[in-house]
């Protein structure tokens, strides 16, 4: 019997490990969680029980086959998340939910641990009042520190955009202002105060504000971890040890790699730049002198390799490009490696492609307005002209362009990006005009990728290159949609192809108007995008 029970035990082992799960641990705002039943991995995915979803600390409707994110309208697919039996446990899929709230996370094979991090949204100063916005609630922290006087601002479960914020402006009683990663589940951000003061001074949440006000007693004191000891007789300081800029890499598979060491823990700061393109890397560490290297290889993708030491103890490193690339960072325990590749849907000639060009607004929806007197100009109109100038010389180069109107018609958003997904488009490009609540008061050309999508991304920096220099117009950037909703725009997240969303210029600024309702101007738009696009899949 003994021998029958053995065999009887074994199988049931085999079975339950069959399914390809194992027990983990998931870390919420820097903590490790105890959890029962506990979250299973699956090698891609960690699936947690439903019954610990109001541990997330976010509002969430939890029905019998899927999790309902509340503030993403229930039309729109990324509003529920499908919960699937694990083990007996009705679980959901906790990388894929995080996504969707604008978040992110990071496994750590070593500890069969998830971490679950929050993006910094917003840090912005008005006076002597602080507002912080997160994608996810944070544990956050205030307290003083001396010599100088600074009041320091933890935020624990947060990581720094991989676009990053602007910093904020001093205003009233602060000086100086400095946001940095400062260990791989916090944000801390660096007030320079003469008198550090907040209030409140702790908290759960992901939209906030902090009183800057004459210091209370009872500010707390700095944590353990970091007490503030006594000075002591400063010790001769050796000297730093330069940074060392590796050559580029390039693998089996055609991806370029340039790693970086850097201190554990710690973020570069990235810029994609335009004319000419580049990209800046920011990272901590010394480089006595400047650094330029040429590339004469042209499969590494870079023309020039440059590097300059800045301020306060951090390097720049910039790429100029040689064709718009795909770029990856990826931040690891030693040091930070950024990929690039040839984008999605490049190579050939753009005779070849197959391109949906979408006008924005129609019909019904007229878009941004401007009245003038008796005349009102519609950002509707404005989008058609230019898009049908872009059609046009892209069928002189022989590429087959599909437009989702060629008039002034009222279309869904949904239809424009099925149209271009039903016909397996290479590339889609939609044309807009921007504008704010307050006239005259923002100016020049952006262009939203959806999400991290690099492909995307280095799609609108290529288009970007071109129209920064025919338009007269201010470079906003190539930026994610995220930065304007956590979901990001309906034609960029819906597209199966590298998208783009090109804000031309704002309708409620004078001098971008006189522009954009400019003929000429308009045609000029059209043959920057062709150029650039043009530039994109043939890599010149």
């Amino acid at each position: 019997m003994r021998g029958i029970a053995v065999v009887w035990l074994a199988a049931l082992l085999s079975i339950a490990w069959a399914d390809g799960l194992r027990e983990a641990t998931l870390i919420l705002r820097g903590e490790p969680l105890s959890l029962s039943p506990p979250p299973l991995w699956d090698g891609r995915e960690l699936w947690l029980p439903v019954s610990h979803l109001e541990r997330l600390g976010v509002p969430l409707e939890v029905g019998a086959s899927s999790v309902r994110i509340p503030h993403i309208p229930s039309d729109q697919p990324a509003a529920h998340v499908p919960v699937e039996p694990k083990r007996g446990a009705p679980c959901i899929p906790v990388r894929d939910l995080v996504r969707r709230l604008g978040g992110f996370t990071r496994w750590d094979e070593a500890s069969s641990s998830l971490s679950i991090l929050a993006r910094l949204q917003q840090a912005h100063l008005e006076v002597n009042t602080l507002h912080l916005k997160t994608s996810l609630p944070v544990a956050w922290r205030a307290f003083a520190l001396e010599n100088p006087s600074r009041l320091v601002i933890d935020l624990a479960g947060c990581a720094l955009p991989d676009v990053p914020l602007p910093l904020p402006e001093s205003s009233g009683a602060v000086k100086a202002v400095r946001i940095a990663q400062f260990d791989p589940h916090t944000v801390r951000l660096v007030l320079e105060m003469d008198a550090p003061a907040a209030t409140p001074t702790q908290g759960l949440d992901s939209e906030w504000q902090v009183a800057l006000t004459a210091a209370p007693a009872s500010l707390p004191e700095p944590p353990a971890e970091t007490p503030q000891s006594p000075p002591a007789e400063p010790a001769p300081e050796a000297p730093p040890t330069p940074l060392e800029i590796p050559p580029l890499q390039r693998d089996s598979s055609g991806v370029v790699r340039l790693t970086l060491p850097l201190p554990e823990g710690a973020r570069p700061r990235v810029l994609f730049l335009e004319d000419p393109l580049r990209i800046a890397i920011d990272v901590p560490g010394y480089l006595p002198e400047p650094v330029e290297r040429a590339i004469d290889d042209p499969s590494l993708f870079v023309r020039t390799l440059r590097a300059a030491p800045l301020d306060v103890g951090m390097v720049r490193i910039v790429l100029e490009l040689a064709r718009s690339v795909g770029a990856q960072v990826l931040s690891g325990k030693t040091g930070v490696t950024l990929n690039l590749r040839a984008p999605r849907n490049t190579g050939g000639k753009l005779r070849d492609k197959i391109i949906v060009i979408d006008p924005g607004h129609g019909g019904a929806q007229a878009g941004a307005r401007w009245r003038e007197g008796k005349t009102v100009i519609e950002e509707k109109t404005i989008a058609l002209a230019i898009a049908l100038h872009v059609a046009e010389l892209l069928s002189r180069e022989g590429a087959k362009v599909i437009l989702t109107r060629a008039e002034d018609k009222t279309l869904g958003l949904y239809e424009r990006t099925a149209l271009a997904n039903s016909a397996n488009a290479h590339f889609f490009l939609s044309i807009h005009c921007d504008s704010n609540p307050r006239p005259n008061s923002a100016s020049g050309t952006t262009i939203y990728y959806h999400k991290d999508d690099a492909d995307s991304r280095a799609l609108g920096q290529a288009l970007l290159n071109e129209i920064v220099k025919v338009s007269g117009l201010p470079s906003r950037g190539v930026r994610s949609d995220s930065v304007l909703y956590q979901t990001g725009l309906a034609v960029l997240r819906t597209s199966q192809m590298p998208a783009v969303l090109i804000e031309v210029g704002y309708l409620n600024h004078s001098f971008d108007r006189a522009k954009l309702v400019n003929p000429d101007f308009q045609k000029r738009i059209a043959e920057a995008i062709v150029r650039g696009l043009k530039a994109h899949v043939e890599g010149r």
